[in-house]
């Protein structure tokens, strides 16, 4: 599709569009009016900026974008970092239209320690910001935020008040006789001594526990020393608690390593982005983003994801994501920057990280789902399905065959129909194939021919596609049974079981849909139904058959008994082997005597066994 601009309208446009430099640098493109719609940073602005009205592969989202640009700022930078945070800081300013702007789909807690002021205060808040408070969280659940600063207040004695402290008030509040507070607005306690419990609190809270223990000892035996038992005793039992609440904080990764886990699930141009946090180890909590207008989650947009991330949120020392960033040294770079030294960003490949980014992935998908109504939900899986396939029409029918067999033998089809996304199991249809071969092209054509052949033959409506179960050849063998009837209406797919790859006519190329899409799950949820009732088929006839061949053979024993006896004892083999009492005991004396008799004489020397009844 071409890109639509105002090239030919805007000779502003076109001016700086000529004039634009070989540097790095931040671009602002502005609509009509000067509204501010994206900022963006480039590596070498002229190429950047001339690369959006140049190329005709753009996404929905920057064709709109470019249609709509009438003006542009660039600013040069030094270095394409310094463009970078240049970038970063605009966009949390402007908060620009077209800009990936996160919104955190429910904010968790954070425990705040007011880190700058003489006498510094602990609570539980859900606004980050920049005012050289220390922060620690996200906690989930959120009861876990207010439970850790209750020990605070319980282990070290830290104000959670608001008031001016000075030391001249007349009395102090009931937190003190509790020991929840030491009173600094009575001068109970002297700056010095306060300072000390707010360090063992901040320990506590960045889970420097060896750290935290040893200064505890240490002031209880100095406390001992001094004859302040009770202080002591504070001590100790602090260090008691602490010890208790750090043995039931269990590391969910061995190497004790702070670590953010980054997964994604994109539906009907949303994307939810999950972020599991884990800090020293422990799983300390998650957040969910949404992201409108997105249709794929690529390098590009986790690099916008990670920036507006960790411009406010501490950058821990290892990420973990599906896709590697656009710009990843760069990255790397800025956030090193933040952090002190570079982050590591990986793409795992096994092990148990694999299992985390799995586990993240799963909750994005979940996340996304809750947000749609089941029927808009479903709506919007099909309309995934019709554009990833291009088809012409919403599939809101859908035919799934597949091909079920023992070595050749009861070989059958089924077609399951789903409609709505759901299934429609008034209208599944199986079919027994006329000649019994082991060739899953000859009986898939034969299936197909016999399903559309009599639709066709009686004017039913067909559906909007049909997926075969399978690779290349099966498809190719749909499709040459509805050219044979002159069918060329029907779309047509096939989904691989070994990598899930789609296939359609007229490309040998396959699709590929990302494993977390409601897209492939759905056609995976379709081709299992369709090989589930397949096989049940199958399962029936070659149990007819063994019924029909073996046990009706028994002088005496008919159908029914002989379905009896397969139901008690689940196989011919294990009623060759009964005993007497449980052959009695299922279908009676007399019934169990013709059992009997029948076994004797297949045993007895020269016997021969029946022959099976033809057909």
């Amino acid at each position: 599709m071409a890109v639509r601009s105002n090239l030919d309208k805007s000779p502003a446009l076109q001016r700086k569009l000529s004039d634009l430099p070989l540097r790095p640098g931040c671009y602002l493109y502005r609509d009509q009016k000067g509204n501010l719609l994206y900022i963006g940073k480039a590596k070498v602005l002229r190429n950047r900026v001339k690369s959006y009205f140049q190329n005709k592969h753009q996404d929905a989202k920057t064709r709109r974008l470019v249609a709509r640009i009438w003006d542009l700022e660039f600013i040069v930078c030094e270095t394409e970092l310094e463009a970078l945070v240049l970038e970063n800081n605009l966009i949390n300013e402007h908060l620009p239209p077209f800009n990936i702007l996160l919104r955190d789909d429910k904010s968790y807690p954070y425990v705040k320690l007011t880190w700058k002021e003489a006498f510094p205060k602990v609570f539980v808040t859900r606004k980050v910001r920049k005012d050289g408070g220390l922060y620690y969280g996200p906690f989930f659940p959120a009861s876990t935020a207010y439970r850790t600063a209750e020990l605070v207040y319980r282990f070290f004695q830290i104000r959670d008040c608001d008031i001016d402290i000075d030391g001249k008030r007349g009395r102090a509040c009931l937190k003190y006789q509790l020991h929840r507070c030491t009173a600094p607005c009575i001068a109970a306690v002297s700056q010095e001594a306060y300072r000390e419990q707010a360090k063992e609190a901040r320990l506590f809270l960045e889970g420097k526990r060896d750290e935290l223990k040893a200064r505890l000892e240490a002031a209880m035996w100095k406390a001992a020393e001094a004859a302040a038992f009770e202080q002591a005793a504070q001590h100790r039992d602090a260090l008691q608690q602490v010890d208790a609440w750090f043995t039931r904080q269990k590391a969910a990764s061995p190497n004790l390593e702070d670590m953010d886990v980054y997964g994604s699930a994109v539906l009907d141009g949303r994307a939810c982005v999950h972020r599991l946090m884990l800090r020293d180890g422990r799983m300390m909590g998650r957040q969910e983003y949404v992201l409108a207008e997105v249709e794929t989650f690529d390098g590009a947009v986790l690099a916008q994801v990670l920036q507006r991330v960790y411009s406010a949120d501490p950058v821990p020392g290892r990420i973990l994501a599906e896709v590697e960033p656009e710009d990843a040294e760069l990255l790397r770079d800025w956030l090193g920057g933040m952090r002190g030294s570079r982050p590591q960003i990986q793409v795992p490949k096994k092990g148990e990280k694999v299992d985390l980014l799995a586990m993240a992935r799963e909750n994005a998908r979940l996340a996304l789902e809750r947000k749609f109504e089941p029927a808009r939900l479903n709506e919007a899986v099909l309309e995934g399905l019709q554009a990833f396939l291009g088809l012409s029409h919403l599939p809101r029918r859908l035919e799934c065959f597949d091909i079920s067999h023992g070595q050749g033998r009861e070989v059958v089809a089924s077609c399951v129909v789903f409609s709505e996304g759901a299934p429609d199991k008034a209208r599944y249809r199986r079919f027994k194939m006329t000649n019994e071969q082991n060739d899953d092209f000859a009986n898939m054509h034969e299936a197909v021919t016999r399903r559309y052949k009599r639709m066709r033959d009686e004017g039913q409506e067909f559906p909007d596609l049909v997926l075969i179960d399978g690779g290349l050849g099966q498809l190719h063998a749909a499709e040459a049974a509805l050219k044979d009837l002159g069918i060329d209406q029907l779309e047509l797919g096939s989904l691989a079981k070994k990598e899930e790859l789609v296939f359609r006519p007229g490309s040998s190329e396959p699709l590929r849909i990302p494993k977390s899409s409601p897209v492939l799950q759905l056609l995976q949820r379709i081709r299992d139904e369709a090989h589930r009732f397949a096989i049940t088929y199958h399962r029936a006839l070659r149990a007819k058959r063994t019924l029909q061949t073996e046990l009706t053979q028994v002088p005496g024993i008919g159908p029914a008994t002989a379905r009896k006896l397969l139901q008690t004892f689940g196989s011919v083999t294990r009623v060759r082997e009964a005993g007497e009492a449980a052959l009695v005991e299922a279908i009676g004396r007399a019934g169990a005597a013709k059992v009997l008799a029948w076994r004797a004489a297949r045993e007895a020397p020269g016997a021969t066994s029946p022959s099976p009844p033809a057909g």
